[in-house]
Parts: structure tokens; sequence; C-alpha cells
């Protein structure tokens, strides 16, 4: 713990300003807001974050899209920039990916249907599958867990092995120490809400169960940063193409 809060303080310590803004005070900002407007059981506030009725269509849910959309673009992107085969394969695969877990996250268009109401909603849902893949069963928990267990081995503990590694492969795909500082942000963010209603400290603004929908933005961002790493930092030298 305490080799892990040196590394920690050491980058920070390195980072510029324009890199702090990136890695944690633009998202540390911006969910400081969200939460202060969802907790300040003002109608109009809370309504912008979680809509009573559907929570799906406010801000929360929303910058998760777009971040998950910004992921498609980049990997497209790299796709059909990067020279190397594997990478134009892999990043190939990571923008179907996204596209994939946009769907999961908007039921396929069922959120946007019922926004629209009517017999257009009727329409829209007669194409649509009727449950989403991670809705079903338990498949939430499953998903949360593995991708939690993923960003451990990921972001915590890969950063500080590079000089163990000598694979160009794994090399490449390790990121930059200071995207642990992401991961700890993460945390927080997970615990603060839940902390906060179950303590009673204020009043829950709605999402109930689905409090652990700020840290997914968290999730989505850290990921975000860890391909414009891969995508436009790390350097992958093998001699192929």
């Amino acid at each position: 713990m305490k080799n892990f809060l040196s590394h920690l303080l050491e980058n920070l310590g390195k980072m510029s300003l324009k890199k702090h803004i990136f890695y944690w005070i633009l998202p540390f900002t911006i969910l400081g807001i969200l939460m202060i407007f969802y907790f300040s059981g003002i109608p109009e506030l809370v309504e912008f974050v979680c809509p009573k009725e559907n929570w799906e269509w406010g801000i929360l849910e929303n910058i998760q899209l777009g971040i998950i959309f910004c992921m498609f673009i980049i990997s497209l992107y790299a796709s059909w920039t990067k020279k190397l085969r594997i990478q134009k394969i892999f990043f190939f695969l990571v923008s179907i990916f996204s596209i994939f877990v946009f769907l999961e996250e908007i039921d396929y268009g069922a959120h946007f249907a019922e926004l629209i109401g009517g017999a257009q909603e009727i329409e829209i849902k007669k194409i649509i599958p009727s449950k989403n893949l991670h809705n079903q069963g338990n498949n939430a928990k499953i998903f949360k867990r593995s991708v939690y267990g993923i960003m451990a081995l990921i972001f915590v503990i890969a950063p500080f092995q590079d000089e163990k590694i000598k694979n160009v492969y794994l090399k490449y795909l390790i990121p930059k120490p200071r995207i642990v500082i992401v991961a700890v942000l993460a945390i927080i963010v997970d615990l603060v809400p839940r902390l906060i209603v179950e303590f009673g400290i204020l009043e829950d603004g709605g999402l109930g169960v689905n409090i652990g929908e700020f840290s997914e933005i968290i999730v989505y961002y850290i990921f975000l940063i860890y391909l414009t790493q891969l995508i436009f930092i790390n350097k992958l030298e093998t001699g192929k193409s």
C-alpha cells in the first residue's frame, strides 16, 4: 500500500496542468456538480440528473453514452490509420464492442422509444430485443465484478510492472502509471454516493439500487483514457506490417 501511494504521488508531481485537468480535475468537477444536483432536493436539479419518469433519460446516462461514442470514434479512427495489421484488427474489434455496449446501455433503442411515446414507440419496440443482455438474470452483477477485476489488473497492477515485461505486445498494452489516479477516483465516486444514502446524510434523488450509475461514468472514462494512450501515445514497434 505504501509503495502504491508513493507511486501515485510521484506521478501526480510529474504531471502537467493539462494532464491534471484531463485525468482528474475535469471528471471530478463534472461528477461533483452532478452529485450536488442529485442530492440537492431541488426538483429541477434532481430531474436534470435523474428524471422520475425514467432515470435513463437524465444527463448521468447520456454522459456515459457520449463517452462510449467517443471510444467508438477513436477506435474506428485507429483501425483506419494504424499501419500494423494487428492494431487495425484490434481497434476494429474494440469499435464493434463499443457499439455493442452503447446499444446495451440504451436497451437497443427502448429508452428513446419510451421518450418519443405513442404509436412510434410501439413500432420501434417491435424491432428491438425485449431485454438487453446485461439486465438478464444476475448478469449485471457478474459483468460489474468482472469489469472491476479487469480494471484492477490493467489500471492498478500492470502500470508498475512495465520493467518486468519483455513481450512487445504486452508492453504496448500497459497503460501509463498516471492512469492509477483515475482508478482511485473511480473508487471514491463509487463509495461516496452509496455512503451518503446508506447513512441517511442526504435524501436519495431516485436512483435507488442504481446509485452506481455515478461510478459507471468513471469506468467508461478510464477506458476512454486507456484507448487514448494506446492510440496516440504508446508505440508498438515489431518490424511487421
